[in-house]
């Protein structure tokens, strides 16, 4: 084991005096038999003491771990005073010596250069990754963001953004650009979103009714307005309340008691109208009535055209999509309907047409062709000459409006303004369908006689005060 040891320190001078350069006296060479008679130049620092180094092995010890040294310099150090000189070659190794005499060699890692950081682009909806991973943790800290921090920029992301730029007074566009990023690390964690005020909902009409009221088609008030309203915020009729009980309004009280009361007879009674102002009234998104509208080619009523076309579809006049769009289409089918029902084909929908539109006698396209009839030759006005009373029967009486506050008593066998307007009236309400020629005839009288029966007046076909009162102003007394 000393022989091992002994050798090992010997090639170990060997080696470090080839490596140090050191050379011996040639005047010592002949006494030196490591030198192989060879004659060496002398360096500085070599000195005698080389040869004073031990040539015994040392004494066993017993083995103690090996103690690193530092790491030797990457420059080539000058040989310490008196002793042999050495030249440390690059920072690649490190070595270290125990107490025994063993030599460890260490690699030295090779040091980790770190990447340039890349610079901050802006993030916005569809981007992806862990930057907008942390903006979004950073937007729900805030209060802004109420979905999932998952790395995905999407819309609630992107609101997210806005409601903070919002505040923060920064440009609202919902990307995250190196100012919003900024004012985001610097905003602090109670910050909490604008609140938005709440709009607020459009009050219910007030209940407009007693335990004796009674509205049916033909009444015209404010009771029938305001049940007009609601009706309208239930869906069941379109347009704008106008006070008038027609046939539109009717179609739309019939439909909420099919589907709120026990029957539908189309007359608003006092249980009836506890369902209609009821909180649990049920809603549709289905019209069946269209009020105070006159709808015409390019009307952005676009219900009101829907329904007005579904209709329209339904008695074989309409042929196109049910889009809500009133074309040459729509007004054809218009005019189609007004010539099938006695009506003037203007192609607009105004209140004497909608209401013959949504009255239960509406021809069809195919029952009004199947009963067209020639247009009858129009009689000429007859040309009144001072004669002797009586009045011939054959000719008519002309008639002139009576003093104000008070009405004429208009009957068959009558002409004039007072017969030509309330052949207007009757036709706006749906009664009369012939022409507004100020001749009291045949006709004239049947549609008196149905307003008569409709609303409750006596059937004579003579338009008395209260007739005439009722037509034009409605069933209900003077300034109520």
């Amino acid at each position: 084991m000393k022989s091992v040891k002994a050798r090992l320190i010997v090639l170990l001078l060997m080696l470090a005096l080839i490596l140090s350069g050191c050379y011996v006296d040639p005047n010592n060479a002949v006494n030196n038999n490591q030198n192989g008679n060879m004659n060496f130049p002398t360096y500085p620092g070599a000195t005698e003491e080389a040869a004073s180094l031990p040539t015994e092995l040392p004494t066993d010890t017993p083995e103690t771990p090996v103690q690193p040294l530092e790491t030797q310099p990457s420059v080539a150090t000058a040989p310490p005073s008196g002793g042999y000189g050495y030249v440390t070659v690059g920072p690649m190794i490190t070595s270290s010596v125990n107490s025994s005499g063993q030599t460890g060699v260490t690699p030295i890692p090779t040091p980790t250069v770190k990447p340039t950081a890349t610079p901050f682009t802006s993030l916005k909806l569809g981007s992806t990754g862990p930057d907008v991973r942390n903006v979004q943790q950073k937007l729900k800290q805030l209060g802004f963001l109420k979905g999932t921090v998952d790395g995905d920029f999407g819309k609630a992301t992107e609101e997210a953004v806005k409601k903070f730029q919002k505040q923060y007074g920064l440009e609202v566009d919902g990307k995250v650009g190196a100012n919003t990023l900024a004012k985001l690390q610097t905003a602090r964690a109670t910050a909490k979103p604008a609140v938005t005020a709440t709009p607020k909902k459009t009050a219910t009409p007030k209940p407009n009714y007693n335990s004796n009221t009674y509205l049916r088609n033909g009444d015209e008030s404010s009771q029938v307005r305001s049940m007009q309203n609601r009706l309208i915020e239930l869906g069941y009729l379109v347009g704008k309340a106008n006070a008038k009980f027609d046939n539109g309004t009717e179609a739309a009280v019939i439909a909420f008691q099919r589907r709120n009361t026990k029957y539908a007879d189309g007359v608003a009674g006092p249980e009836t109208l506890k369902a209609l102002y009821s909180s649990s009234a049920a809603k549709t998104s289905s019209p069946s009535g269209i009020v105070g509208l006159s709808l015409r080619e390019g009307s952005k009523e676009t219900a009101a055209v829907r329904l007005l076309q579904q209709k329209l579809k339904s008695l074989g006049y309409y042929r196109g999509s049910v889009d809500g769009s009133f074309g040459s289409g729509t007004t054809d089918a218009v005019k189609a309907f007004q010539r099938g029902n006695g009506l003037t084909a203007d192609g607009v929908a105004g209140g004497g047409t909608l209401n013959r539109l949504f009255s239960g006698s509406a021809k069809s396209a195919s029952k009004a062709a199947a009963t067209a009839t020639p247009k009858p030759t129009a009689v000429p006005r007859p040309t009144l000459k001072p004669t002797p009373s009586p009045i011939p029967a054959n000719i008519y009486v002309l008639v002139t409006p009576a003093p104000y506050g008070s009405y004429p008593t208009l009957r068959r066998g009558m002409y004039g303004n007072p017969v030509q307007e309330m052949q207007q009236a009757l036709r706006n309400q749906g009664y009369y369908y012939g022409a507004t020629d100020g001749y009291y005839g045949e006709g004239t009288e049947n549609a008196v006689k149905s307003f008569q029966r409709t609303n409750g007046l006596e059937v004579d076909g003579v338009a008395g005060p209260a007739t005439l009162r009722t037509l034009l102003y409605g069933p209900y007394p003077y300034g109520s």
